[in-house]
């Protein structure tokens, strides 16, 4: 790339036409990509944003600045663009031998992250509730085995129709109640329903509804318009912060799209960064950051979110469809700290429990699926269904027929 002056017009070496004729050619693809982004409101950059506009500029001008390094050269203008060529080759060399070490490494469970995607894939559209399980099918979540029935419930086959002699228990609830992040039959709808076998003398079926992403309101139309048909005896329903969240829609979100080519480049961009392991580490130790400045002061209770009216009117559908029923209803909610989410279910007429003295009784190492993942792990699991089996003991559910 060092040239002798020969009064001839000055031509860089063919390497370093090389690359630069390679860089134009995968800007100028880039920028072909980009224009072609038709969303006008997806997940990552609208069209018309002013951070879709500066990337696009950003290409553009990257795109001048190497078609006339290419047309016009001159040594300096070569020399510089050969020390950034190099600083960019050792940065990129640098950043995928990270990569590969935390690949290889996977510390803190950081693949959770980058597989996650794959395992939502197989959502399927409903016209009531925005999206379901997949039926019949079976995957893997990590290094855990989930197998989902026919009814699209993780679990085994069962019929709709309550066999006789047969009690029924049905959970409600998104992720945690679906046992994400842990293995086939460690989730604690199965544990429960293995206990309840082992310690009564009725058969039990523990039916797991939880779906993932699920709020309160898309659990009162399942449960009004689906759950209620498996003739449960009890409904227990999982209650997280986030069920006051708006329904979720999967459609404009990559891991619904992740099995095809990315739409556009933002999601292109977006995918990458969720796949890489370094983004992900970055990410941990982020929230790590973030959890240590959280645990100074306790989170805004969850009736206090603007949406609370319509979680709390959720709830209150269920609870009146199980009373009306003669089926005991129970609220678990997720840790227990809330003292005025309590306060709102007893004004509601709403029996409603903690899980949090169960994660007390695990090793803070051992409560969740992964430092990167905040899901309960197979452990927690488990003390969940010893917590929720005495619960129900105690309140004479198990005993005799359920009452309201």
């Amino acid at each position: 790339m060092t040239l002798k002056d020969s009064g001839r017009p000055f031509r860089p070496g063919r390497a370093f036409q090389l690359i630069t004729g390679l860089l134009l050619a995968v800007l100028a693809l880039a920028l072909a990509f980009g224009l072609t982004h038709r969303g006008s409101n997806p997940v990552v950059m609208g069209r018309y944003s002013i951070e879709y506009f500066v990337l696009l500029a950003a290409l553009l001008v990257a795109i001048g600045c190497l078609a006339w390094i290419l047309l016009r050269p001159k040594p300096a203008t070569v020399t510089w663009a050969g020390n950034v060529y190099t600083v960019l080759a050792s940065t990129l060399v640098a950043v995928a031998a990270a990569e590969i070490g935390l690949r290889v490494a996977n510390p803190w469970g950081i693949e959770m992250f980058s597989t996650l995607p794959y395992h939502m894939q197989g959502m399927v559209d409903h016209p009531l509730l925005g999206y379901a399980h997949p039926k019949s099918v079976e995957y893997h979540l990590g290094t855990n085995r989930v197998s989902l029935n026919s009814l699209g419930h993780r679990g085994d086959e069962m019929p709709v129709r309550k066999p006789a002699g047969e009690r029924r228990i049905l959970i409600l609830g998104d992720s945690v109640a679906f046992g994400w992040g842990v293995n086939q039959g460690e989730d604690f709808p199965a544990r429960l329903e293995t206990l309840l076998r082992d310690r009564n003398n009725v058969a039990w079926r523990v039916i797991n509804g939880g779906v993932n992403g699920y709020n309160s309101e898309q659990e009162a139309i399942f449960f009004a318009t689906e759950g209620i048909a498996y003739g449960p005896d009890i409904v227990i329903l999982v209650y997280v912060s986030n069920d006051v969240d708006p329904v979720f829609d999967p459609k404009p979100v990559t891991w619904r799209r992740y099995p095809t080519w990315p739409s556009s480049l933002p999601e292109l961009l977006n995918r990458a960064r969720a796949l890489s392991y370094l983004y992900q580490t970055t990410k941990l130790f982020q929230r790590m950051h973030q959890l240590e400045v959280d645990a100074s002061s306790p989170p805004p209770s969850v009736t206090r979110h603007v949406r609370w009216p319509y979680s709390l009117r959720a709830l209150r559908a269920i609870a009146d469809l199980c009373r009306s029923r003669g089926i005991s209803f129970l609220v678990a909610a997720d840790g227990g700290s809330d003292v005025e989410f309590f306060v709102a279910m007893k004004q509601a007429g709403i029996d409603a429990i903690a899980l949090g003295p169960a994660f007390e009784k695990i090793p803070s190492g051992r409560r969740y699926v992964s430092r990167v993942d905040p899901h309960p792990s197979a452990k927690a699991h488990l003390e969940f269904a010893e917590l929720l089996l005495e619960e129900l003991r105690n309140r004479g559910w198990l005993e005799t027929k359920s009452v309201p």
